[in-house]
């Protein structure tokens, strides 16, 4: 059957978003995903019903191959255990990470800087006296610390996706060592991994294999490189950028008829 396409303008930014997700996420059909709170559940959600059934979800609050009938709206939601092999409780939900057997971790958070450092802990200022104070690490430094990669997932705006996060949560491929606070790469404060991919409601970036800076892979139908450029925050590479392909009236359509019908999410 032929793949019927939406237009732009008949689906949101974070549908879109949503959508691209859960279509990278087919490339985990069969592994173990640390699923973080937010859109990631919607995404694994839409996953695990078209792209990639065969994967394993786990939260960190001790829920393993959780497959709810009905949205989330957190980690704590009691929802999570429906179908579920076992329910762990907090921290045990992070210990297969220790054990090396997380394949993927999908997180969201307020900041993403070029190295893919992402920032769920404060704005402004600094730790004592931030400006703005969010929800916090919770397992996210884990998924980032032992995950085999990570992909993360927010909105694409130019105060977001900045040049260095006010406050590293998350480790991406550079990040400050103790104490001196000069940079240097992952590997060389003994963490694997990384992240492999950054999905915003504009595109898909990926990462330089030598510098390790984030560049635009692809971008959404409707939206230009420009685009991409203006609303970020740093100078970023939009050279090998290709169009996206469209999303899918299917995506669509299972995201407002049967994964969020309710809109708890402001997808649109």
């Amino acid at each position: 059957m032929a793949k019927k396409y939406a237009k732009p303008g008949e689906y949101s930014p974070v549908e879109a978003m949503v959508a691209h997700s859960a279509r990278f996420l087919k490339n985990f059909d069969g592994k173990k995903g640390l699923i973080g709170t937010g859109l990631p559940l919607v995404a694994s959600q839409l996953a695990k019903k078209i792209y990639s059934p065969d994967m394993i979800i786990f939260v960190e609050t001790g829920q393993a191959d959780a497959n709810p009938q009905e949205l989330a709206i957190s980690i704590m939601d009691s929802r999570l255990t429906y179908g579920s092999s076992w329910q762990m409780g907090d921290p045990e939900g992070l210990f297969p990470l220790s054990r090396n057997e997380i394949d993927f971790g999908f997180i969201g958070g307020a900041q993403i800087d070029k190295y893919g450092n992402v920032n769920s802990t404060f704005i402004g200022g600094d730790y004592n006296k931030p400006a703005k104070r969010l929800a916090g690490t919770a397992g996210a430094v884990d998924i980032g610390v032992f995950a085999k990669t990570t992909v993360i997932l927010m909105a694409h705006q130019k105060r977001r996706v900045c040049e260095f996060v006010d406050y590293l949560t998350t480790p991406g491929w550079m990040v400050k060592k103790w104490p001196e606070g000069t940079l240097v790469r992952r590997e060389e404060l003994g963490m694997q991994g990384g992240p492999s991919c950054f999905i915003s409601s504009l595109g898909i970036l990926k990462f330089d294999d030598t510098t390790k800076i984030m560049y635009l892979d692809q971008y959404f139908p409707g939206i230009t490189p420009d685009e991409v450029k203006a609303n970020t925050g740093f100078d970023i590479d939009v050279s090998r950028a290709t169009e996206a392909e469209p999303v899918l009236v299917d995506e669509i359509r299972l995201l407002r008829e049967e994964i969020d019908p309710l809109n708890i999410y402001k997808m649109r």
